[in-house]
């Protein structure tokens, strides 16, 4: 009989499946009581508007534009630069100019800017022309040129742009370089070039962009931005005007998912779609609770320190740290709650085993041992 006490006291512990012991997680400056430094936060409509506040204070910091992507487009003028090919038309002097054709490309029907940023002009001789607007190389030439005719008319245009491009890669349909022109090129530009985000299936989980976190970089710095905003609310601080030699990439949407754990009918991985799962969202897609089993007055979401740092870095005095929310589940109304609760890539869902199941599984895992006790008395005897 004592035997037999040790072991269901010994079995407590050790039962089977997951458990978060909520008196571990409080933070304690002690480090011989071995609690956790993690948040235990219960979901009510007061931590939601907190919650809200700090979303409101990130959105805040979206709005700040760094000041090495400042640029007006409405001053925008293209600068030729070696390899850009020039069609130069002198009015009244067919001489001058190069003849077109439909057999005669681009390069073979224009001057082509040298690798010294220069053209050779009949006349003028060789003219530097690289970092000039087209208003400049016009200028230029019909100033030169009026040494040797009367006020010559002269029109110049850019008939192959080849020096100056944007490259985007990452979840687009044709992903590839596109040269900038004289008409500016903004990131919503690029991506519609680019034929806009890829939807494919991969492990029969449909892969899409990542469109919340596209990333720019330029001259050796990464900027990130938030297309959903850019798209669905037609916030357009962040279309960005591109210069030469910007990578725009599109991750692909793998890593944006949350996991839905525990006592669910159908527990697993699921991805994050156009940047929004609520917690009602997690726990629908995972098929409900297993009612047999679940304790729906113990519903926890986890949230790493580094997730709730990056979107609520202002929120109260735990940013940066790990947290647990917890959700009273047992009444259907707290799925209003659920529903207004917003979800974070990373995030965990876990619900938890009821207390009654928790007992039958230990009583299951003992019932092999009080067997084998029996078996090995009765050999005894």
């Amino acid at each position: 009989m004592l035997l037999l006490t040790m072991l269901l006291f010994n079995a407590c512990a050790m039962a089977p499946g997951m458990r978060i012991d909520e008196s571990r997680l409080h933070a304690s400056a002690e480090p011989e009581t071995q609690k956790l430094d993690i948040k235990l936060l219960p979901i009510t409509g007061a931590a939601l508007q907190q919650i809200r506040q700090a979303q409101q204070a990130q959105e805040s910091d979206h709005a700040f534009q760094p000041r090495a992507l400042q640029a007006e487009s409405g001053a925008y003028q293209y600068h030729v630069m070696p390899r850009d090919v020039l069609q130069i038309t002198v009015w009244d002097h067919p001489e001058l100019t190069l003849p077109e054709g439909q057999f005669r490309s681009a390069a073979e029907s224009g001057s082509i800017v040298h690798s010294d940023g220069s053209i050779f002009y009949p006349y003028v001789g060789n003219i530097a022309v690289s970092g000039k607007s087209i208003e400049q190389i016009r200028g230029e030439l019909t100033h030169k040129l009026s040494k040797f005719m009367p006020k010559p008319q002269v029109d110049v245009r850019v008939s192959s742009y080849r020096s100056q491009h944007v490259y985007v890669t990452g979840e687009v349909t044709k992903p590839g370089a596109y040269a900038i022109s004289d008409m500016p090129m903004h990131v919503l530009d690029a991506l519609n070039f680019a034929g806009g985000a890829r939807t494919r299936t991969l492990s029969n989980q449909i892969n899409e962009a990542d469109l919340e976190r596209v990333q720019l970089t330029r001259s050796g710095k990464r900027y990130n931005i938030d297309m959903h905003k850019l798209l669905s609310d037609g916030d357009l601080l962040h279309n960005y005007l591109l210069q030469d030699g910007d990578l725009l990439h599109v991750p692909d949407n793998m890593n944006n998912k949350v996991f839905v754990l525990g006592e669910v009918k159908a527990a697993g991985s699921f991805l994050i779609h156009n940047g929004f799962m609520s917690l009602a969202d997690a726990l629908a897609n995972s098929g409900g609770f297993d009612m047999s089993s679940a304790n729906t007055g113990r519903i926890y979401v986890i949230r790493s320190g580094l997730q709730f740092h990056h979107h609520t870095r202002n929120a109260a005095d735990h940013a940066g740290k790990p947290v647990i929310y917890r959700l009273n589940g047992s009444s259907p109304d707290a799925l209003i709650l659920a529903d207004q609760f917003q979800l974070q890539a990373r995030d965990v869902v876990f619900v938890s085993t009821a207390d009654v199941v928790a007992w039958g599984r230990v009583l299951g895992q003992l019932s092999s041992t009080i067997q084998a006790i029996g078996i090995g008395r009765a050999l005894t005897r």
